[in-house]
């Protein structure tokens, strides 16, 4: 089960594919709830966007399709939005009790 935290996805190879993406996770026997803390891209994060573009929360049901996402242990995940473009890798920066 991941731990429950901040986590931070990063990209600072140019200046085309910077971003960095800041979000709360919790997850729960059904569902992973993410809460979007903040948001750096001039170019590219593009599918995150559109993942948060109608509320800074999200809840991705276990049990249902539509965004690939692959846990790796209790504090790394990826997540691919709409599996499309790239994918976003996170890792916990501040874990939460």
């Amino acid at each position: 089960m991941l731990k429950q935290g901040l986590y931070i996805a990063e990209n600072n190879d140019s200046i085309w594919d910077a971003y960095t993406v800041k979000m709360l996770v919790k997850e729960t026997e059904k569902a992973y709830t993410f809460e979007l803390v903040e948001l750096q891209s001039r170019y590219s994060a593009s599918h995150i966007k559109l993942l948060f573009q109608k509320s800074n929360k999200i809840i991705l049901k276990k049990d249902k399709g539509g965004h690939a996402m692959r846990i790796w242990g209790d504090s790394d995940l990826t997540i691919y939005p709409y599996q499309v473009g790239i994918p976003y890798y996170f890792k916990l920066k501040e874990a939460q009790c």
